[in-house]
């Protein structure tokens, strides 16, 4: 997928045909907990606090994003600016309210070792932390 293009859950083709990572990124598009607890891996420790907490997190965001009025969640990609120094990230926007967060999706031999949030994107400044 090229930069700065949006992705929606029509663009995605019936979850027995995607891959391992496009089915992650769907479940989150479609703000499905149940789907994520089948497909993610139980062996990684999502962002240092394990796949249920993981989960649950993002479950948090899921209803905050529901509760603007969103009924799925748009992927765009952007640029980490912080500790991933120019990676990719995923960033999800809700399609009603244009609220978004950002996933770093870490891999290594072409595997999923780990998944984070990523709060350095977009028009971010460096002095901005500051």
């Amino acid at each position: 997928m090229k930069r700065n293009s949006v992705l929606k859950l029509e663009d995605l083709t019936s979850l027995d045909e995607l891959d391992y990572i496009n089915s992650i990124w769907y479940a989150i598009m479609k703000m499905e907990v149940g789907l994520l607890k089948l497909i993610l891996a139980d062996d990684i420790d999502y962002e240092d606090i394990g796949k249920l907490k993981f989960i649950e997190k993002l479950n948090d965001r899921f209803n905050n994003h529901k509760t603007h009025g969103d009924s799925e969640l748009l992927l765009d990609l952007d640029c980490c600016k912080g500790c991933n120094c120019n990676k990719p990230i995923c960033k999800f926007v809700g399609n009603h309210s244009g609220m978004h967060f950002a996933l770093f999706f870490e891999m290594t031999d072409e595997k999923i070792t780990d998944i984070y949030h990523c709060d350095w994107y977009g028009d971010i400044d460096f002095l901005d932390a500051f």
